[in-house]
Parts: C-alpha cells; structure tokens; sequence
C-alpha cells in the first residue's frame, strides 16, 4: 500500500501502482483534474503512484494545468500536420492574442484550405481520443532517435539535458519531445480555435482572435534577426558561447538595444510639439534603465527631459482601494489621483509652475515639498508607470503633446521547433536575480507574489500595448546565460516541501538546458546591468 498526504493534512491509503487517473476517478468532478504532484514533482494521470509522501492534485486551471493543456494541444496539431503533409514540420514562434502562432517549414506560407484539413484532423482526433503515450529512454537513445526522424534541433537540446533519462511522447505513431508533462489523451483538449494568421496560423483556446499588429512586427522583425545571426534555438547559442563568442555577441546585442534608442529618440525630437513621454511595461521589463537612456539620448538631442514617477501621484493609503481580503490593490489604476495627476500635466504642458508631489511609501501618503517646477520650451516631460499607456491617465493631455512607448523583454529564442520559450519566463528570471541581490527578497518570495503581478499586468497593461506608438524590446540573446551563473544556486536552495518549490524546479531545469556566461562581460550601462548589478544607474 502507498500513503498518500493531502494539502490538508488528511491521509488515504491506495494500493501500489494505482494511476492517478484511477484515484481522480473518484473525485467529484474528475475532468477537472489534470495532473498531480507527489513529493514536489509534477506526474501525469497516467502516472503510477509508488511512493509514500505528500500529493496534490493539478487542476485544468491552475498554471501547470493551463501549460499542459497548451503543450497537448501543441502536440495535437503537430501531430496533424504530419499526417496530412508527409511529415511537414512546424515552428511555434510566439505567443499571440491568447494563442500560439507558428508557421510551417517551407519556403511558402500556409492556407486557409491546408489549415481547415488540419482541423479536421485534430477534431477526428478529438472524437476517437487519441491516446498520447509516454515512455521513458535514455538521453543517449533519445537523441540517437530524434537525429534519425530529422530533428537535429531536438537532439541538440536534449544533449544539453543533466537528467539521464528523457520522456518521448506518442499520439498517432507520431514522436516528439516537450519540456512538461501531458494530458492523457486529445479528446482533454476541449474547444480550440485554428485559424490563418499573417503568413502563418494561430492556435488557442480561446474563441476569438484579435489582431495586434504592432506587436506581431516586433517578433517578426526579432525572428529575422534570430535567423540573420544564426541564433534562434538554445543550441545555436550555446555553440556560440563554446566557441568563444559571447564577448562579440553581447557587444552585437548591446549595438541593437543603441541603434533601438537612437531611432526611438530621433522619433521624439523630430516632434516639438511633444511634451510628455509616456512609458509603460510589465515587471522586469527593464523600464528603469530604458527610461534613463532614453532621457539621455534626448538631451543629446536639445530636449532636456525631465523624469516623474507616476507613483508619485498615488492616493493616500487610507484612500486606496482594497482587494477581496482586504489587503490593497496597488496595481489598480484608482490608486492614482487621476485628476490630480491630469490637472499637474495640463498645467505644465502650458507652462504653469506646478509642485509635483513625492509619494512616500511608509507613511502611505503624498506630500508636497519640493519647489515649484516650470516646464521651458526646450524641455520634455518623461513619466514612467504601470498605467502609462492606460487613456485614463491623461485624458485630459491633448494628443499631439503625447508619445506613449511600450517596453517589454520579447524574446524570439526557443528550445527547439515546438518548446517556446515565455516572455513571461524571461522576466521572471531577471525579476528573482534582483530581488534576490537587491531587494532583500528571496526567490520564494518573488515566486508567491508573482501570480498576483501577472494578473495585474493583464489586467491594467497588455490591453493598452497596442495604442503605443513605439513598442521596445529589451530582450537580448546572451542573457539567460549571464542570468543562470547568479540564479541556478538559488534556485537549488528551494526546499521541495516549498509551496513555490515546482516553480522554482522549472525554471532551474529550464536555465540547465543553457550554458553558463561571465556577468562581468556585461557593459554597465546595459539594460541587463539592472538586473545583475552595476549599473551606472543605479541609485
């Protein structure tokens, strides 16, 4: 018999070897289920519990379930593909509007016609519930199997793999690794949306597509420069750091981030009746140096800008409103003193002196007592905040006499063909590597309160990055390399009774598939900089 410890600190007994399909069977609503996790490891219902310890269940709608779900409907289409294409390959590219969008590997994009004979593939796939089966090899044999289907960029990744074993997954004869777990067979997928997009397709869970086009040109211009430089998939990085080329690589990638500045700052300048730039981005986009670089390269251009904090304006603590348990919502746009705010940039804006408030954090209020400021004709206001781009804020700012600028780490880099690799993934390994040196906070903390960042940032920034009129991307190559010398230790730390444990053993296995690089390579001046430390701008 195995003993099994719930969350709750409740106990039940099960016979050796039960699946953990066989006990979701007897929960209440079992297709609810999608997974579980025994002594910190995540398992599939098809999982076979022999261990003693402590377990909880995976649900469809937690993180990993929604990953397990994206990753089999991944898998699903894939699968498709090759069966209606004589083995035709497909590249997932990025994430889109909710969904995934990829493209087939060939010279011509798909058609509307290919991609319906697809679906139909899927849905008949669906209905017959294709089952999805696991086994377990050796790295050795898992590498020897994948050169010989084809995939040398499959092999390339699991060489890098520490674990000596590797999971292949089977749905229809057809082979494939991905980096997690599965759901049991296609007919768990539930409703799903294909459609042709731009020269490829988009595929979701979710019903209806809506287009962002200035988003989509970023990654479309990132993926070109990935296969101008040779430098799309991990592989092709690691080569690069193995032959010595990691100090000409930052110096490659620094270039870009300059030549990015320069074009974004010549936009502004060019422009005199601009007078306030707005600047928006997730956590770890790395606002703070973008921000100061910027300001610099407008003064070289005879704008002299001047930088306010928009969290400078936040309603006294007492004011701001609270979250369902009471605690307080400070990512919520009402915690700013919107009219406040609007009322102190119009009157700038027409030269009025005004005294901008300091927020100060421990007493949770404002306070007024810096000198008055005029804004000159030769100056630029620059403000940075969650809700920057958000119409709300400056209403009451005449259009023409605003720039809004969009800042986020998008990065084009993948494991391989199928496994993407997260925008969201990216920040949150430069946001644990500060908080960690500087911040005070370890990288549990960071893990437990970043679900609650994300929903905020989902809620109050991504549907606004379309109304910016310049979208920066600050995500660079050689980073996660520089990344994985500082944070890997800590996360080795985690202990596995950890709630944030699962997370923090993702990531770590993640970073494994990279090679390590030299912090001290990285220029001070660097976007990376903030994240690592010694920056010139820090404070």
């Amino acid at each position: 018999m195995v003993k099994l410890r719930f969350p709750d600190q409740t106990e039940i007994e099960i016979p050796n070897g039960t699946t953990i399909a066989q006990l979701a069977a007897e929960q209440e609503n079992p297709r609810a289920l999608a997974g579980g996790i025994l002594n910190g490891k995540v398992h599939d219902l098809n999982y076979r519990l022999n261990k003693i310890g402590a377990f909880e269940w995976i649900t469809r709608g937690s993180l990993i379930g929604q990953m397990m779900t994206e990753r089999t409907l991944s898998f699903l289409f894939i699968t498709a593909v090759r069966l209606c294409f004589d083995g035709l390959d497909v590249l997932i590219e990025h994430s889109l509007a909710g969904g995934l969008y990829g493209t087939l590997i060939r010279k011509e994009p798909v058609t509307l016609a290919e991609l319906e004979q697809v679906e139909a593939k899927m849905r008949d796939m669906i209905a017959k519930k294709e089952p999805i089966h696991r086994r377990v090899v050796s790295k050795a044999e898992a590498v020897a199997h994948f050169e010989a289907l084809g995939m040398p960029d499959k092999a390339s990744l699991l060489r890098q793999r520490t674990s000596a074993k590797c999971s292949i997954y089977t749905c229809a004869g057809v082979d494939d690794y991905f980096y997690g777990v599965m759901l049991p067979d296609a007919s768990w997928i539930g409703p799903f949306t294909l459609r042709k997009v731009h020269q490829g397709f988009w595929l979701s869970t979710e019903k209806e597509f809506i287009d962002q086009p200035k988003l989509f040109e970023v990654y479309r211009q990132f993926e070109r420069r990935g296969q101008e430089t040779g430098i799309s998939m991990v592989s092709q990085l690691n080569e690069k750091i193995r032959e010595g080329c990691l100090p000409q690589l930052i110096k490659d990638n620094e270039n870009r981030v300059a030549r990015d500045l320069d074009t974004l700052a010549d936009q502004i300048a060019a422009r005199p009746e601009l007078k306030i730039v707005l600047i928006a981005g997730p956590s770890s986009a790395g606002k703070t140096t973008f921000s100061r670089r910027l300001a610099f390269a407008l003064h070289e251009r005879g704008r002299n800008p001047i930088a306010i904090s928009m969290d400078d304006f936040f309603l006294n603590r007492e004011d701001s409103p609270r979250l369902p348990d009471g605690t307080h919502d400070y990512e919520n746009i009402e915690c700013l003193d919107l009219k406040l705010f609007n009322a102190s940039m119009e009157a700038l804006i027409s030269g009025q002196p005004v005294v901008l408030p300091t927020y100060d954090f421990k007493l949770g209020e404002k306070r007024f007592v810096r000198d008055p400021l005029t804004l000159k004709p030769d100056q630029i206001l620059i403000l940075e905040g969650l809700h920057a781009l958000n119409p709300r804020s400056s209403e009451k700012i005449a259009e023409a006499a605003k720039f809004r600028v969009y800042i986020n780490a998008l990065t084009h880099l993948n494991l391989d063909r199928h496994n993407r690799i997260t925008t969201t993934d990216y920040r949150l390994i430069r946001r644990m590597t500060r908080d960690y040196q500087f911040r005070g906070r370890s990288v549990q903390s960071t893990l437990d309160g970043w679900e609650q960042v994300k929903a905020g940032e989902d809620r109050y920034i991504y549907p606004y990055q379309e109304q910016a009129d310049f979208l920066f991307n600050t995500s660079m190559d050689y980073e996660l390399p520089i990344l994985k010398t500082i944070l890997a230790p800590l996360l080795d730390q985690v202990p596995v009774a950890a709630p944030e444990y699962i997370e923090a053993n993702r990531i770590r296995r993640l970073l494994a598939y990279f090679d390590g690089g030299d912090p001290t390579l990285v220029p001070h001046d660097s976007i990376l900089a903030e994240f690592i430390g010694g920056s010139v701008f820090e404070e």
